[in-house]
């Protein structure tokens, strides 16, 4: 009956469109939850999404590669939420991707997200699945074989892997981008300028963030989960895409040549400040391959990351260091 009345006053005052602009229909209040992938190599093989808005699950959905092939698996996938009473509801996102032959009870990775409606606003809810989230499950291996891929944490809930650490599952409004028909290529980029220098990268150091290399600098290996011995790597780049690069660390001792084969990571770029972007919490095995991590230690490593954006640019930099001769949790 409300509404009936509403469209006859409305109808009633048509002749104040001319000066009033007539009456004005407020835009529907919606979320877009977005979800993207980085490459993961056929890995996942399955993606499990709920979503709840105030608490009540209103959508619950099993996702599988199509024509089952994972090449190339997970696509981008959105799903739309028009907000009924309450136009402030609490959204809430869990995602689980799955790898295996159908069988697998345990998810690979496991990402949260929550967020909020934002009145008369139709927003996008961004989610990018990660391969360094990946967490593995342990299987005994035999002694004096090669390690097996680095593992993510495991995170408890309410936070959830971000950039290989556990992070808030909290997406700030702030955050939100305003949706668009074409938001899988339209990835906000900050690490490019319109009028961009040439390519920049740097190598530094940092589990939990950037920090710069010195000439001759020791870095202690560390006794990953896996079974795997690395030093940690990190990156700051400028002038290149953040997104959809590669990264690539080599190591070589100077001394005999002796190499370690290289690691790639195709992970997103963060912002940092003056127009830069970084990358940290790379693990790098020393016994990369299976060879022995033991002819590094109290050595000098050269160490050596190659960084290739989306457009194909390329950058390099070279970091000359002491890996110390000791292991910091033996």
């Amino acid at each position: 009956m409300r509404r009936l009345r509403s469209a006859r006053l409305c109808a009633g005052a048509l002749f104040l469109a001319l000066t009033a602009g007539g009456c004005k229909r407020r835009p529907p209040t919606q979320l877009v939850i977005g979800l993207q992938s980085e490459p993961m190599g056929g890995v996942v093989s399955l993606l499990h999404v709920v979503i709840k808005v105030a608490g009540a699950v209103v959508r619950d959905e099993t996702i599988r590669p199509p024509h089952g092939s994972t090449v190339g698996f997970p696509q981008p996938w959105e799903a739309r939420l028009v907000a009924d009473k309450d136009l402030r509801a609490a959204v809430d996102v869990r995602i689980e991707a799955f790898g295996g032959v159908g069988g697998a009870t345990t998810p690979l990775i496991t990402r949260l997200a929550s967020t909020h409606f934002v009145p008369g606003r139709e927003q996008l809810v961004r989610i990018q699945l990660e391969s360094r989230c990946l967490v593995y499950p342990t299987v005994p291996r035999p002694r004096g074989s090669a390690p097996g891929p680095l593992s993510a944490p495991t995170c408890a809930a309410p936070t959830t892997c971000i950039r290989g650490s556990c992070q808030s599952d909290i997406m700030p409004l702030s955050s939100l981008e305003l949706y668009t028909p074409g938001w899988p290529a339209n990835v906000p980029d900050i690490c490019k300028a319109r009028n961009a220098g040439p390519p920049t990268v740097q190598i530094g150091t940092g589990q939990t963030g950037y920090l710069p290399l010195a000439a001759g600098q020791t870095l202690q290996a560390e006794a990953g989960p896996q079974g795997g011995h690395h030093i940690w790597i990190a990156v700051r780049m400028k002038n290149m895409k953040q997104a959809g690069s590669t990264t690539q660390v080599t190591g070589v001792q100077p001394a005999t040549g002796t190499p370690i084969p290289p690691s790639t990571f195709a992970f997103t770029f963060d912002p940092d400040e003056g127009g830069y972007c970084k990358l940290y919490g790379l693990r790098y095995q020393l016994d990369n391959g299976g060879i022995d991590y033991t002819q590094f230690l109290g050595k000098p490593l050269d160490v050596s990351v190659k960084v290739v954006d989306a457009l194909g640019q390329i950058a390099t930099s070279t970091g000359h260091v002491q890996i110390a001769p000791t292991l910091l949790n033996p």
